[in-house]
Formats: C-alpha cells, structure tokens, sequence
C-alpha cells in the first residue's frame, strides 16, 4: 500500500482501524473517602479521556459512530463490527473497514467518511476530524 500523508490527528483514528483483535479494555474509577462527603471522587484528571466517541454516542444506521469499550459492543450494529480503540486507546467508536476514500456515504454510511493511513482504510465519523 503506497503511503499516504494523513494529518497526525486522523493518522491516530486511522491506525485503530487496522488491528482487529478483541481486547478488554477497563476503566477505572478514582475512590474518596468519608471527609469529601458531597463532593464528586472524580475530577478532570478522572474524567472520560477521547478523541472520538463517548458514552451514549448512538452511531449511523450502519452502527458507525455508536459508542463502544469492546468488540461486543459493536455486535449489534447493522455493519460496524470492529471498535476504533483495539488500535488506539483514546478513540471509542464502532467502525468496519473501507477501501478508499473515495468511498461516499453508501460505504460508510450519514455522517462518516472512510479515511486512509499506513495501517489501511477505515469508516470515521465525520465530527472526529
């Protein structure tokens, strides 16, 4: 595949779509103690870190976009098996692979585009870019 220049941003998206193994990612919550009492345990430092999806994000109607910590989370979207963070931890989204980006709407369906890097090609939601 010839190299393609990709601005760093969408080259970190971009490179979570070409791995596609499950792996478990956990997140953990920051714990207080009694003498905080009303006060959140988390703080900015706790908060949810992404550079593309969060919590709720309910993704096009090919599941594209639809939040997601795991490849389970995916399974129930109509095309949109893999989940952006098996490459890149900061990225929580369901995607599929693409074969360019010439590839319109039909391929990656409202709100999404395919984008291309040295890992390969992959359906990203548009706001992410």
């Amino acid at each position: 595949m010839p190299h393609l220049h990709v601005p760093t941003a969408r080259r970190a998206v971009v490179a979570s779509l070409a791995v596609a193994v499950a792996v478990a990612v956990a997140l953990a919550a920051g714990c207080g103690d009694d003498a905080g009492a009303g006060v959140p345990d988390a703080g900015p430092a706790d908060a949810f870190a992404s550079t593309c999806g969060q919590p709720g994000d309910p993704g096009n109607e090919l599941g594209v976009g639809h939040f997601c910590q795991t490849l389970l989370d995916c399974g129930d979207t109509a095309e949109a098996p893999l989940c952006s963070n098996i490459g890149d931890e900061t990225t929580w989204f369901c995607t599929k692979t693409c074969a360019n980006e010439d590839a319109g709407v039909e391929v990656c369906g409202t709100g999404a585009t395919c984008t291309c890097g040295n890992g390969g090609c992959g359906c990203t939601p548009t706001s992410c870019l």
